[in-house]
């Protein structure tokens, strides 16, 4: 099998794709949409994600990452799921203070290096039906995000990877960000996140991919988009658990 610590050709994400962070942002996608995140960005479990200097709503997005395993170009939705080599667990961090600067790409608040955590193990595509799959995210031992994705994902993995290879040539070792339910929230330097997909009804798991947060020590410079905060902003990172009187 591919690791997930191996570089892809391509790490994709989709926007919108559980009924709950739907609702909660009042859209009712009728198709996917997507976005690219660098390579780069990829970590492992237990390392230190850092709040970029000057930014504070650094917020997690517990999410399914699906590793293709064979090379897939136009493939039919029914035996999509076929193309899948593993299944683990990531986090789609990102700061809310840069969202502006290019919404929908979001190259300036996810395109960070480290801000795409995986594992840290694998749970084989052939041994489980992905409407079977159970999202879970702690902050501090909190239970924060808690989705099953036959109940709650707009979207399922089949249909995107049919979507996406309409396009392009998904190759062995891509990732596919499968999004992420209600309960995304702001994280603060020192919070310990953790996220873990497991089989509903099994003890098949990705084990619980933790990382602390800290805070960047290297200035972000003043070259392009600046962090910028206002009330709509902070509706949004703080998501549905609601803006703590401390952040107005």
């Amino acid at each position: 099998m591919t690791s997930p610590l191996v570089r892809p050709s391509k790490l994709i994400a989709v926007h919108l794709n559980y009924h709950s962070r739907a609702a909660e942002r009042g859209k009712s996608p009728a198709n996917p949409s997507y976005f690219l995140k660098a390579p780069s960005t990829i970590t492992t479990a237990e390392t230190v994600v850092e709040r970029p200097r000057g930014t504070a709503l650094l917020a997690l997005e517990g999410e399914i990452a699906v590793v293709i395993g064979t090379r897939a170009y136009r493939v039919d939705r029914r035996v999509a799921w076929g193309y899948v080599d593993f299944v683990t667990a990531a986090n789609d961090f990102g700061v809310y203070d840069l969202r502006y600067a290019d919404p929908g790409s979001n190259v300036h608040s996810k395109g960070f290096d480290g801000f795409t955590p995986l594992g840290p193990d694998r749970i084989d595509a052939r041994s489980v039906d992905p409407a079977d799959l159970r999202l879970r995210t702690w902050v501090d031992g909190v239970l924060v995000q808690d989705a099953l994705t036959r109940d709650d994902m707009v979207f399922d993995p089949a249909f995107v990877i049919a979507d996406l290879s309409r396009m392009m040539t998904l190759e062995p070792g891509d990732v596919v960000l499968m999004g992420t339910p209600t309960g995304s929230t702001v994280v603060e330097p020192g919070s310990v996140v953790e996220v873990e997909v497991s089989v509903d009804g099994s003890t098949t798991t990705s084990g619980r991919l933790r990382n602390v947060i800290g805070a960047g020590a290297v200035e972000l410079g003043s070259t392009g988009a600046l962090p910028r905060v206002d009330d709509t902003t902070l509706d949004a990172a703080y998501g549905a658990g609601g803006v703590p009187e401390h952040a107005r």
